[in-house]
């Protein structure tokens, strides 16, 4: 048994029959998962929309809101006569330094920012590599620009480049499939279909940091085979050997672009175009992965920038990090500035600052002008369980009394009263304006 009411919650739905209580907030949140897929909409379209979507393959969550998903959750849908989701996956923490990310902790990095300094695919791609479901994952910096040079730039991107350039170079922009393979080739082959097996089980279990390591390895073997047929001789000694050699490696950039495609969509997309190929939702790639042919033609052409670059750094330097708050994690350099923007500078404050403000949403419930003055209105506010309280606001040059009134907006409680033309006011009132002022 499980109560979904709870008393003394004034912000939830009030509760069928009971003014005192509301639901609980995770009776309701649940739902929606299903509700916002179709359920409980009389129209053709949502039930449909209900059957494809429900019930969910797998359910993501972090660990710390297991027991509402695994208990709470499962109970509803039985109580419903709704199938369960089919499989739970539940991931650990990031982390920064030894505290988990945190607004509060003010530890936390701008993703905004990492998509413009690394590019999205190169985040996703850390963050899927680095992150193991099973445990608690650290997140650093400069872990993410060396994997980024070592993975993508040096091993995936050098590769291609290299084996491009030797190809149009030499007359090769149509690769077809070579008849037989010499013993090198074969063995290349067959690390190409292990590297699949490996992959589409780990990814099925969810470890996708694994998954992952297992396609990074095949590439850099298909790096020691560009090296070990010495490839850049073949045009001038064996141009038969060398189409081959080249047929091999495209064949290995096209399995590997495929089965990195949802971690790195744009990127592989793009190098799959290199190769004249087009990435196929839809399409049965697993049925072609496993039965590993390497019956395809490639039409090469020549990306206009490479793939993947060795990132720029923006890991702070030791001055910078010792610049930071005691316990805090070191912030990224720049990351006070989005890209575009001009630099200016404004007074700080910390997060113990900004922690004593307390905020409040209240309704006005009287507007009037203050004597003596053209910008003030004086205002009653109702705060709810807080009582009634008066605050000036200086707003009376951009808006007339009957627009506050019976309108609710945000106020600083704990602002020490003071008393502005021989009246106190007991708080203030946020606004924001736009671009133009209004």
């Amino acid at each position: 048994d499980l109560s979904i009411s709870r008393k003394k919650v004034t912000w939830g739905i009030p509760f069928p029959g009971d003014p005192e209580y509301t639901v609980y907030v995770w009776a309701d949140a649940l739902n929606n998962y299903i509700t916002g897929v179709g359920y409980g909409q009389a129209s053709s379209s949502a039930q449909q929309s209900f059957k494809k979507w429900w019930p969910a393959d797998i359910h993501v969550m972090a660990k710390d809101i297991v027991r509402f998903h695994a208990v709470y959750w499962p109970a509803f849908l039985m109580a419903l006569d709704v199938p369960l989701p089919k499989k739970l996956l539940v991931h650990g923490y990031i982390l920064i330094g030894e505290g988990k990310v945190s607004k509060s902790l003010s530890n936390s990095v701008d993703p905004y920012l990492l998509a413009d300094w690394y590019g999205v695919d190169a985040t996703r791609y850390y963050l899927m590599r680095q992150m193991a479901i099973t445990h608690d994952g650290n997140f650093d910096l400069k872990d993410l620009e060396e994997r980024i040079n070592a993975d993508l730039a040096n091993n995936l991107g050098n590769l291609l480049n290299r084996m491009m350039t030797l190809a149009l170079n030499n007359n090769c922009a149509t690769v077809k499939p070579p008849a037989t393979l010499e013993a090198a080739s074969i063995t290349l082959k067959e690390q190409c279909a292990e590297m699949f097996r490996c992959y589409w089980e780990e990814m099925d279990k969810g470890h996708y940091h694994v998954a992952l390591t297992e396609v990074f390895k095949f590439l850099s073997e298909t790096n020691a085979y560009f090296q070990a047929q010495k490839t850049w001789t073949l045009p001038a000694q064996n141009k038969k050997l060398f189409a081959e050699v080249v047929s091999s490696i495209c064949h290995c950039l096209y399995h590997a672009a495929v089965v990195l495609w949802p971690v790195m969509p744009t990127k592989m997309e793009e190098l799959l175009k290199a190769l004249g190929h087009q990435f196929k939702v839809g399409y049965d790639y697993e049925k072609e992965l496993r039965e590993n042919k390497w019956n395809l033609t490639f039409t090469l052409t020549k990306m206009a920038q490479p793939l993947f670059v060795k990132p720029e750094s923006h890991v702070p330097t030791a001055e910078e990090s010792k610049q930071e708050a005691p316990g805090a994690a070191a912030k990224p350099a720049g990351a006070e500035k989005t890209a575009g923007s001009a630099t200016t500078s404004v007074p700080e404050i910390d997060i113990q600052d900004f922690a004593k403000v307390q905020l409040a949403v209240g309704t006005v419930v009287t507007c009037e002008p203050v004597a003596g003055s053209d910008k003030l209105y004086k205002l009653q506010v109702d705060l709810g369980p807080l009582g009634r309280r008066q605050i000036l606001s200086g707003v009376a040059k951009h808006l007339k009394p009957e627009d506050l009134v019976n309108k609710q907006g945000v106020f600083v409680l704990n602002l020490k009263p003071r008393k502005i033309l021989g009246t106190e006011s007991q708080g203030m009132m946020l606004f924001a304006s736009d671009a133009s002022g209004a």
